[in-house]
């Protein structure tokens, strides 16, 4: 037998505050939104080649579409996991405190990766002569 009681009315609850210092979701969140666009640099010769093959002398073939959908297949669920880990982040923590900070710069970092990468993908779309 054991001499451990279940809590009564009178025992206290343990505090549920965040501890301080910097959270691991905050961290992960920085280096996932740093690591996205350099993985760029390990799509790109993949998507190069996708390219190369699905050319075909100015015409649309099913595979035109390939080149962008491996250009993006690692820095696209980095960034949603890294957009996710900072909004949490913000959350549990607020955006005044360190980890908040942390997090927003996340969110700035993957802002400007989406919006390079958006205008770079339509760069490509009309140099395809998609539209």
């Amino acid at each position: 037998m054991s001499n451990t009681h279940p809590p009564g009315p009178g025992t206290p609850i343990a505090d549920s505050a965040p501890p301080p210092g910097i959270a691991r979701s905050a961290t992960s969140s920085l280096m996932l939104a740093v690591i996205a666009p350099a993985s760029i640099y390990l799509t790109f010769p993949v998507a190069l080649l996708a390219l190369m093959g699905a050319a075909d002398s100015g015409r649309h073939t099913l595979f035109s579409w390939l080149a962008p959908l491996i250009f993006w297949s690692l820095p696209l669920p980095l960034g949603v996991l890294s957009i996710s880990l900072a909004l949490s982040t913000i959350r549990r923590f607020g955006p005044e405190s360190e980890n908040g900070r942390l997090a927003v710069k996340s969110l700035w970092i993957s802002g400007v990766v989406s919006i390079v990468g958006f205008f770079v993908t339509l760069r490509f779309m009309h140099g395809m002569r998609y539209f």
